[in-house]
């Protein structure tokens, strides 16, 4: 089950009006540490989002994309929450941070995953449309995040019903998994021969959040496959 037995603290220190969004941030139930250069979140903010199952999002910020500072799991079409959430993740100030990125990184690793990415006022988002950083704008970045995160579940939750329609996709998924499984002596031959057929599958993540068990599991089972042969090639060439 998605972060079971999480602890919850109302630690962080915000604006005023987001204090009790604190309570979300499930980040104390990893070992705190001290991060082993400056602590500086105006440097660079990492902000990653994830759908869970259930219209779930899990958003993690983390400062430099090494230190995670935020965790937390609300309902993905909770725009008044997220709002608060993500006004937090981009403007507050944290002092409990954790080093065990990789594991929490691990919990998103079967899940639809997107980046934003702050360093001053400059945002990447993962949106096909920016966020204005003209004077007045930012103070309305949280509510863009948080409605952007909505919008884009529901487009790619539409995406997925194409591919259940008749049920004929599964057959194609299942040929993609057999492709991929077949292996010769030569991990580089293997991994660079297949390289239009990976990058193919890995524009179709929106499957992440199919909801055809069978679509889903597959894919999954896709991506495994793709990180195995990437691994084995990586071994020989690194």
């Amino acid at each position: 089950m998605w972060f079971q037995g999480f602890q919850k603290y109302g630690k962080g220190r915000g604006h005023g009006q987001n204090r009790s969004v604190y309570e979300l941030n499930e980040v104390s139930f990893f070992n705190p540490v001290t991060p082993g250069y400056p602590q500086d979140l105006s440097a660079r903010r990492v902000i990653d989002f994830a759908y869970l199952p259930h219209d779930e999002v899990l958003i993690l910020m983390s400062m430099d994309g090494q230190y995670p500072c935020w965790v937390s799991r609300t309902g993905v079409h909770d725009i008044e929450t997220n709002t608060a959430v993500a006004n937090a993740v981009l403007f507050d100030d944290f002092s409990a941070y954790t080093s065990l990125f990789p594991k929490l990184n691990s919990l998103m690793q079967d899940c639809y995953r997107r980046r934003f990415s702050l360093q001053g006022t400059d945002i990447k988002t993962p949106f096909d449309y920016g966020f204005s950083s003209e004077p007045g704008q930012i103070k309305y970045w949280g509510q863009h995040m948080a409605r952007g995160i909505s919008s884009h579940y529901r487009r790619i939750k539409e995406m997925c019903t194409y591919r259940e329609l008749d049920g004929r996709y599964l057959g194609l998924l299942e040929s993609y998994l057999s492709m991929l499984e077949s292996r010769t002596d030569d991990a580089v031959r293997d991994y660079e021969g297949k390289r239009a057929l990976i990058d193919l599958i890995t524009s179709e993540d929106y499957l992440l959040v199919s909801d055809d068990e069978a679509i889903r599991s597959t894919y999954v089972r896709i991506r495994r496959e793709i990180s195995d042969l990437y691994n084995a090639y990586m071994s020989i060439v690194r």
